[in-house]
């Protein structure tokens, strides 16, 4: 086999490579405070309240024909994207930790028409 038709079967073989979806393999195991990023999850709601030491957010959300509230953990990692007070209404993308308690990922305030 001649030297071109080696690079170009490595190169054909690292092209295969990026056509692997990333989810087929295995990630690798985060320690037990760290959320896994499959469990990443979505609620709007309406503020209900937001901690004095701005490290907690509770939001009230619709299940079905009920309202139930959720709180979320907020730490240094986690993004706001605008204005948030309570009695407005808000997205959280959070992931859920190994404690059972929610991680704020993304706290987005939401425009109501």
């Amino acid at each position: 086999m001649s030297w071109k038709s080696g690079l170009w079967l490595s190169l054909f073989g690292a092209g295969l490579l990026l056509l692997v979806p990333a989810h087929g393999f295995a990630a690798p195991q985060q320690g037990p405070s760290e959320p896994q990023a499959e469990q990443t999850k979505s609620v709007s709601g309406k503020v209900a309240s937001i901690a004095s030491d701005k490290k907690s957010i509770v939001l009230e959300v619709n299940n079905g024909d009920d309202k139930q509230t959720m709180q979320f953990i907020v730490n240094q990692n986690t993004q706001v994207t605008g204005r948030v007070s309570a009695g407005s209404m808000a997205i959280v993308q959070y992931q859920p930790t190994d404690d059972n308690q929610y991680l704020a990922l993304v706290i987005t305030p939401q425009n109501t028409p």
